[in-house]
């Protein structure tokens, strides 16, 4: 087979009106480099680039304009009123994490009769069951208020109903053709004709459902304010677009998190070795968030609902502790996942015709292959849909690119499935193993019929070109003015060229590169992650680099130092 890897295509961003610049420039006072990239990031006044620096908790729009928002609160304030024992039932990813322990703790605040459930990935699956009714029967429930789920838990609702439950659904997740038949939904995709909170992760949804709450109690809605912790930690890892009202909350609730009385909280940030340091969206998702994800990944994440909840202090310690050594157990089971996917990949794809990937084992285990599915679309840039097998059933987990909605691919291929869902660029399914080489026919089919060169060519979208002479402390300062950084919002990538190489460049831990570059009488420090295998050229000498980087402060010895950190290299 030829495995050929794809190349990045630089695109630069345009260049916008110069009067436009000078004008916004002298209004706001930023530098004409970052007025361009806000201009073209759609913010092309002062009001806007004010709305977009200083957001405010006020911006936030009416909760009650998402559609089924009356009649859910209207439900859940019934059950407020007659002590009605509530269930909140959510999913064991970190946004259904985050969410549930939200939503319980703000009924628990209203003096609900309140308890949680989350489904065990291993042995339910993905949303609503058959299982966390009867427990809900059990337990005398007679309200499930769902979070980051039941959109399209249809049977399901059904099955509650016929059990004597109400069912109110709060989600995000794409509606499937038939909407359950439940007391109400609210979720933004529901409601295909408002602009209401399309984006929002599972926990912005649930927020909106407690703000709406507090407004019909006539309670004071600041108090919701604790919980942005939870929704910045949820919107992060659910890699959402960080734009409107997702960066509001996110900006808000990552300052949260550096403050959180929840002593779960506090004790997974030290285990994480965060404490103390200044913490960002990239914290949140590579550090934070994989560590209460692996526990609802490898098997129950009751313990993440418990860590986020308790107030209990020792409590707290012994989850996060747990929590942690959960995760190193679970980035060694990635990383042979990943080795495994690749050498099947090597034996059984050809990535000079085939369009999207689809790889099957009985082996794998299935809290796993969303991450190693993500890793694959990063390296080889193609759809892809890992699936493990076990008792005689097939559970999947599905990436995608930006050209390529894999949840409407997965829907084209329905009748093969058992059942799926989610969204634009991840979605789960369940299959049984007979179908799985037929699947795979049909999901290329709709790739090659969907996909062209274009959507299959990797992009770099550089928003300026700039030389070393324009960096210094007060440009980084103006550049942290975007954050919080993520989809739709990534931090600004600049492009220099005819770099020279300063020194000896040198690899360091997993294949990172060091080295100095310079141009005129300006010089910086280079940290490129992935990037050791062209130390050996680039230490030839005469070499001169263009290069595609993000500017960041580096604190060494709690001095802070400029880095540039490469995305891209040509030389």
């Amino acid at each position: 087979m030829v495995n050929k890897l794809p190349r990045l295509e630089w695109v630069l961003a345009k260049e916008p009106d110069y009067r436009q610049v000078d004008d916004l420039s002298k209004q706001t006072g930023l530098p004409k480099i970052i007025v361009k990239i806000l201009i073209n990031r759609g913010l092309d006044d002062r009001d806007k680039i004010e709305g977009f620096i200083n957001p405010k908790m006020e911006d936030l729009s009416d909760p009650f304009k998402l559609s089924g928002m009356d009649k859910a609160v209207e439900r859940i304030v019934d059950a407020l009123r007659k002590n009605e024992r509530i269930m909140v039932y959510g999913d064991y990813d970190v946004d259904g994490v985050t969410a549930s322990s939200l939503m319980f703790l703000v009924l628990n605040k209203l003096g609900a009769q309140v308890i949680y459930y989350l489904p065990n990935r291993l042995v339910e699956g993905y949303g609503l069951s058959e299982d966390g009714i009867h427990e809900a029967e059990k337990r005398g429930v007679s309200l499930i208020v769902s979070v980051d789920t039941g959109v399209t838990a249809t049977q399901e609702v059904e099955f509650a109903r016929a059990s004597g439950i109400d069912v109110v659904i709060t989600d995000h997740h794409e509606p499937g053709e038939t909407l359950p038949n439940s007391v109400a939904i609210v979720n933004p995709k529901v409601d295909r004709d408002s602009e209401n909170g399309h984006e929002l992760a599972g926990v912005g949804v649930a927020f909106k459902v407690a703000q709406a709450l507090y407004r019909r109690l006539q309670q004071n809605e600041e108090e919701l304010e604790e919980h942005l912790d939870l929704v910045a930690l949820g919107t992060s890892a659910d890699i959402v677009p960080l734009v409107h009202e997702n960066r509001i909350l996110t900006k808000y609730g990552i300052r949260q998190i550096v403050r959180t009385t929840k002593p779960g909280l506090k004790k997974l940030v030290f285990v994480s070795g965060l404490m103390g340091k200044e913490i960002s969206t990239g914290q949140v998702v590579f550090v934070l968030a994989p560590r209460i994800n692996a526990i609802g990944r490898l098997g129950d994440a009751v313990k993440a609902i418990k860590l986020l909840t308790t107030r209990d202090e020792v409590a707290a310690a012994e989850i996060a502790r747990f929590l942690d050594d959960e995760n190193r157990r679970r980035k060694a089971i990635d990383e042979k996942t990943l080795n495994e996917a690749l050498s099947l990949i090597e034996r059984t794809v050809d990535l000079e015709r085939d369009k999207a990937i689809v790889l099957e084992s009985s082996g794998w285990h299935q809290g796993v292959i969303g991450i190693v599915a993500s890793r694959l679309v990063e390296r080889y840039y193609l759809p892809t849909v890992l699936i493990s097998i076990d008792g005689g059933v097939g559970k999947g987990s599905a990436r995608s690119i930006p050209g390529f909605h894999i949840y409407e691919a997965l829907k084209s291929c329905g009748d093969l499935l058992l059942r799926f869902g989610g969204h634009k660029y991840a979605a789960g399914l369940s299959i049984n193993p007979d179908h799985i080489a037929e699947f795979r026919t049909r999901l290329q089919e709709v790739a090659r019929a969907k996909l062209t060169v274009d959507d299959l060519t990797p992009k770099l979208q550089i928003d300026a070109e700039i030389e070393l002479e324009d960096v210094d402390m007060s440009f980084i300062d103006a550049v942290d003015m975007f954050a919080p950084f993520g989809p739709q919002n990534m931090r600004p990538i600049f492009l220099t060229r005819n770099l020279n190489i300063a020194g000896q460049p040198y690899v360091v831990g997993r294949n990172h590169l060091k080295m100095r570059v310079k141009k005129g009488d300006r010089e910086f420090e280079v940290i490129g992650f992935g990037f050791g295998e062209h130390a050996n050229a680039l230490s030839m000498g005469g070499v001169d680099v263009d290069m595609a980087y993000v500017v960041e402060a580096n604190n060494f010895y709690e001095q802070p130092r400029i880095q540039l950190r490469i995305k891209d290299l040509r030389y």
